[in-house]
């Protein structure tokens, strides 16, 4: 728990410094990589090949992202009205 003086110091720094203090706790609790993306579990790592190789075997089955937004777009502003 944060003491009431850390608490008051923080609150007195100019917000570039607030912003500094954020970044550096950040970094502590989720590490970032040199393109300042979180650092990817081994278990995720293995789920983004499985579905990298899915995709190179099967190029047919699946979407583009365009597609599925416009769809979920559409999905959003005119839903189904029937119940």
């Amino acid at each position: 728990m944060l003491s009431a003086a850390l608490k008051t110091e923080i609150n007195a720094l100019f917000l570039q410094e607030k912003l500094e203090v954020f970044e550096v706790i950040r970094d502590s609790v989720m590490p970032v990589t040199e393109n300042d993306f979180p650092e990817l579990s081994v278990p995720q790592q293995r789920e983004l090949l499985r579905r990298a190789e899915q995709a190179a075997a099967n190029p047919d089955l699946g979407r583009f992202w365009i597609e599925v937004k416009q769809q979920l777009e559409a999905t959003l502003i005119s839903p189904n009205r029937n119940g």
